[in-house]
């Protein structure tokens, strides 16, 4: 099981607070399942003791765009929490103008909105083939 000696709180309930936190916000448990490759009743499990494997957390904080010690609930500074990709991405933005951040929030939610068309239309034609 994942544990750090460093955390203030008390391990179990630092993790649970933290993926509720990340339920709060959309990540269901039944795609935190999916991601992991475990069971409903495993993450349901996360929840109830506050235990998680390495793989699990790894694969829990990749997709949710978090560090493992956030996971875990390390009390991080928000550059410990970023990717270093993230932290370019956000130095970069800080140095826009207000105007000039809002047109790049803008601009990634219209990308992101082409390219979950594109997955669907990619996706719906593979499977239509498939079944020929």
């Amino acid at each position: 099981m994942v544990y750090n000696g460093r955390m203030k709180k008390e391990p179990n309930q630092s993790l649970v607070e933290r993926l509720t936190e990340l339920n709060g916000k959309g990540f269901s448990k039944t795609e935190m399942a999916k991601v992991a490759n475990v069971s409903k009743q495993a993450v349901s499990g996360w929840f109830r003791t506050g235990k998680i494997s390495k793989a699990s957390a790894l694969a829990i904080a990749e997709a949710a765009g978090v560090s493992v010690p956030w996971l875990l609930g390390e009390d991080v500074s928000a550059k410990d929490g970023l990717k270093p990709d993230e932290q370019r991405l956000l130095e970069l933005y800080r140095q826009l103008p207000s105007e000039e951040q809002q047109n790049m929030l803008r601009v990634f939610a219209i990308r992101l909105k082409e390219l979950d068309e594109y997955y669907e239309k990619y996706i719906k034609g593979r499977i239509k083939l498939s079944e020929d």
